[in-house]
């Protein structure tokens, strides 16, 4: 069959990888480059004042060991090289309090009279977050559906760092946290602690996208502007923005959900329902080299990922350190940091990289029809792939790129 692919980063590149044995792939990415939210400076990023031999990522990095098997499922069938990566963090209030993880607390701590100042400051914070493990245990994934974050978070101080968390996860805005859908966070927070193992992809994240193309045999269209996708009886007719009519068999959507309604243009109504409360969202991150503002803190050390709260009223940022990250020899090519929100606090002239970000913007109206997409791929000779559709990271967007594979084979 031929088959169009909608979208070239994570989700789109593992179906059309997928797929492309056994049938006539075509992608078609509105982008100039692929790799959707996979940014790798000196890869698919390329023009930066950057040492060619420094390889950064300024968007995906890191990926649980334990909790991404469709992951490291398509990693390992590509030959991807990845290694165990170490993640400490670090928690800074606006009032001046700082608290520090539990691999913080091993790693980053000088002495043992250190790391017991630090214990008896993080033991409230652990009776909290085990209080939240306790009561969402007892909860069913189905009773998750349709609530917010809200129903299982307070204000204490466990709850601001499972919140953040979810900001840095999902590239959400710390004040939407609240009304983020409970089906999604819930089990990623079960599943991470202070001491979660992650892994990172030797040479950047980009490298799978490499090993992907070395091996397909389909079609690449970048820069593309679509102006609508129809369907007939017999098939999928796509119509360039210049006119040209293009006909394919099937089609799949990996594209952020707010663009699918944009996209068909014969939407039915229950294709209407399930996507129409999607909304866009846009984040930019910063790769810089500016370590001065840790100074305020008190502390010369970094964190591999620390997260600030700027002000009292919900305006918080993070900043990942990419030498500990990616092992980068600091006295030879200096200090990396990948930060979000913290614009005001960085020297601009410090500045390697801006990256926009475009990703779902996670609400529980946005989230209700979900698994009814799933159930649904096929109709009309339409298919859906994306992170939304799984845990919304990485390993959801792979996930459902096995699931549209597997209904296609």
């Amino acid at each position: 069959m031929k088959i169009a692919v909608i979208g070239g980063g994570a989700a789109g590149m593992a179906t059309a990888y997928l797929l492309d044995k056994q049938h006539e792939i075509s992608v078609f990415e509105q982008q100039p480059i692929l790799g959707g939210n996979i940014r790798t400076l000196n890869k698919n990023v390329t023009g930066v004042a950057l040492d060619p031999n420094v390889i950064l990522d300024n968007g995906v990095i890191e990926f649980q060991r334990e909790n991404f098997p469709n992951f490291h499922r398509l990693m390992q069938a590509l030959n991807v090289p990845i290694e165990r990566g170490r993640t400490s963090s670090e928690l800074f209030l606006s009032d001046g309090h700082t608290f520090k993880s539990g691999a913080g607390i091993l790693h980053d701590c000088q002495g043992i009279s250190e790391r017991l100042k630090e214990i008896r400051k993080i033991m409230p914070i652990m009776g909290g977050y085990l209080n939240f493990l306790l009561k969402t245990r007892k909860v069913k994934p189905g009773d998750l559906y349709d609530k917010p974050m809200s129903d299982f978070l307070n204000q204490g101080v466990h709850s601001i760092w499972l919140k953040m968390l979810l900001m840095y996860a999902y590239s959400m805005p710390f004040n939407t946290i609240d009304n983020f859908p409970a089906e999604i966070a819930i089990p990623l927070l079960q599943q991470s602690d202070m001491f979660t193992q992650w892994d990172r992809i030797v040479g950047g994240v980009y490298t799978y996208i490499e090993k992907i193309l070395q091996q397909f045999s389909g079609h690449i269209h970048l820069s593309v502007d679509i102006k609508a996708i129809s369907r007939q009886p017999n098939g999928i007719i796509i119509t360039m923005q210049d006119g040209e009519r293009l006909h394919f068999d099937k089609v799949v959507f990996a594209v952020t959900p707010e663009q699918v309604l944009g996209l068909l243009a014969d939407a039915s109504e229950d294709e209407r329902r399930r996507f129409d409360a999607w909304k866009p969202n846009e984040i930019t991150t910063i790769i810089h080299t500016d370590v001065s503002f840790y100074k305020h803190f008190g502390v010369s050390y970094f964190s591999e990922f620390d997260v600030f709260q700027n002000n009292a009223q919900g305006d918080c940022g993070y900043n990942a350190y990419l030498n500990r990250l990616y092992g980068i020899d600091a006295k030879r090519y200096g200090h990396y940091s990948l930060a979000y929100n913290l614009s005001k606090q960085i020297n601009p002239t410090k500045v390697v990289h801006l990256q926009k970000h475009q990703t779902p913007y996670y609400s529980v109206a946005a989230v209700r029809y979900r698994h009814e997409v799933i159930a649904t791929n096929g109709e009309n000779h339409t298919y859906h792939a994306g992170a939304y559709l799984g845990n919304g990271l990485h390993e959801g967007a792979i996930s459902s790129a096995y699931a549209v594979a597997g209904l296609l084979a």
